[in-house]
């Protein structure tokens, strides 16, 4: 219902709203019947009757433009004072105070007023002309209807401003998610597809010159490719939810940490793990960021430093998670500090992106032997329900 009466306002007809149209046509019926039955007398057929279409035609201009409104109305008026007598019908008095409200409400404050006052002083004058007495009764009327229909703008403009920003926070909700999204399919795919790359070279060269040993590549490949469907359908699933739980409830933790140690050193790198917590909770987004900084790091020396040596340091303090990730030089002498990867690349600028939404620190880049290190620190929040690492 609220819908089709928008969408009516919102309907023009000939360029005028067509709810302007029809309270202009309903007036002008009312109008021109008072005026052929006599009811009231305000003189000749020939001089009211245009007048009276004048009046109430000119409330089409009302919210398009106003001051056109009424001048026509001011002008109407002081023809039949003039001619005959003020006009006094009840329509009229509906007319002038539609054309003061819409006056106020349409324009700004400052031509609003000017063109308000203007129009209460020809209404007075008309008064002073007919020898009447209702000065009173004008300024207050006119005068409220001016409040009111300012009022009204000042309603509509806040209304305006709350929707836009209604809209602006859904937008930028959107496009956060969208951030969230894309970070956790980069940090799921690119790890398992780099150690299904990996194995799937040592599967090919263990074929050639002992095919027994196959059967372990292989095997590497089936579980990570499988896992990463494990994860895609549980992000999925948490897409398709609509409750408000913290992101990462079921989601990889600290404690699945040493399966990423193994698929690395699986790949031939060696890779140290130290991991010193306490009893502590962790809440979920922090267990579920620090696993995705790993396994980013994890990955990016599988990548670019094959053959290098790693060590995996993870220690939980009193307010925060320190997590520390430090890779010599690969065979070749690759370092995973490369241009892309220290630069703009998506890895980075995803762990940046993650750290950063919960308030913590990053440090990333090439150390002095060719290696690369890696330092983030996430905040701990006190009081609040949390997970352990499992």
């Amino acid at each position: 219902m609220w819908h089709a009466v928008v969408r009516l306002r919102r309907r023009r007809l000939a360029g005028f709203p067509v709810p302007d149209v029809a309270l202009a046509a309903l007036l002008c019926i009312v109008a021109v019947a008072s005026v052929l039955t006599g009811n009231p007398d305000e003189g000749p057929v020939a001089l009211t009757l245009p007048v009276a279409v004048a009046t109430t035609a000119a409330l089409l201009w009302r919210r398009r433009e106003p001051l056109v409104c009424v001048a026509i109305i001011v002008m109407a008026g002081f023809v039949q004072t003039v001619a005959s007598q003020p006009p006094g019908s009840l329509w009229s008095l509906a007319v002038y105070a539609i054309a003061m409200y819409s006056l106020a409400a349409y324009r700004s404050e400052g031509v609003a007023a000017v063109a308000g006052a203007v129009f209460v002083a020809a209404l007075l004058v008309q008064e002073r002309i007919d020898n009447g007495v209702d000065y009173v009764f004008i300024l207050l009327l006119f005068g409220g209807l001016w409040l009111l229909g300012r009022l009204s703008r000042y309603w509509r403009t806040r209304v305006s401003t709350a929707e836009q920003r209604q809209h602006e926070a859904a937008r930028l909700a959107v496009a956060e998610e969208r951030v969230r999204i894309a970070r956790e399919l980069h940090d799921i795919v690119a790890h398992s597809l780099s150690v299904i790359a990996v194995q799937s070279d040592a599967a090919e060269a263990a074929l050639v010159s002992a095919p027994d040993r196959a059967a372990a590549p292989v095997q590497a490949i089936r579980s990570t490719a499988r896992g990463a469907l494990g994860e895609i359908r549980r992000m999925l699933d948490v897409l398709r939810t609509d409750d408000d739980e913290l992101p990462g409830v079921d989601s990889p933790g600290i404690g699945a940490i040493e399966g990423l140690v193994e698929a690395t050193r699986a790949s031939g790198c060696s890779v140290e793990l130290d991991v010193r917590l306490t009893d502590a909770l962790v809440p979920p987004e922090v267990d579920l960021a620090g696993y995705r900084i790993i396994q980013e790091c994890l990955t990016n020396v599988r990548k670019h430093a094959h053959g290098a040596d790693a060590v995996v340091t993870i220690t939980q303090e009193r307010s925060r998670l320190v997590l520390r990730v430090t890779n010599t030089a690969g065979e070749n002498g690759s370092a995973v500090g490369g241009k892309q990867t220290a630069g703009g690349g998506y890895g980075v600028r995803g762990m940046r992106e993650r750290v950063e939404s919960l308030g913590g620190t990053l440090h990333a880049g090439p150390t002095a032997d060719g290696g690369f290190e890696a330092d983030a620190v996430l905040p701990l929040p006190a009081g609040r329900r949390s997970r352990r690492p499992s």
